[in-house]
């Protein structure tokens, strides 16, 4: 019976060892460059895919952005990671259409905040905007 009741009491320790494990991880790497830089493909996907709840998830009740983006379609944008300039700003450039057709790059800076275990999108604001230069 001794032994029984060592082996429960193990399997238990270790199952809420394995739980604080999976929490800590998670919250590590949603503080990561990854975890942020993710964040900001997902919005982007989901407006590609006219998804507002998934655009409602990923971002804060008091969200604001000034990109002007027209439609924006899978396979037609591409964004680059500029990294964490601030603490909670993370600097990105999204090469797009722009609403002449021709392709333009936006340089832009995403805002966001730690939300439980996530990080959730406070604002998308646009800091300059260039146009593509053919020789």
């Amino acid at each position: 019976m001794r032994n029984v009741r060592r082996l429960v009491l193990g399997v238990g320790a270790g199952a809420v060892a394995l739980g604080l494990a999976a929490v800590i991880a998670l919250s590590v790497y949603s503080g990561s460059n990854e975890g942020k830089a993710t964040l900001l493909v997902k919005y982007f996907r989901a407006l590609s895919d006219s998804d507002e709840a998934a655009v409602g998830d990923l971002t804060t009740s008091s969200f604001q952005s000034d990109l002007v983006l027209g439609t924006l379609s899978r396979e037609t944008y591409e964004l680059y990671d500029f990294g964490e300039e601030a603490d909670g700003t993370l600097h990105f450039v999204l090469v797009a259409p722009g609403p002449d057709g021709d392709k333009r790059a936006v340089l832009g800076a995403m805002e966001f905040s730690r939300v439980g275990l996530s990080n959730r999108i406070e604002s998308i604001r646009r800091i300059d905007e260039g146009k593509r230069l053919t020789e």
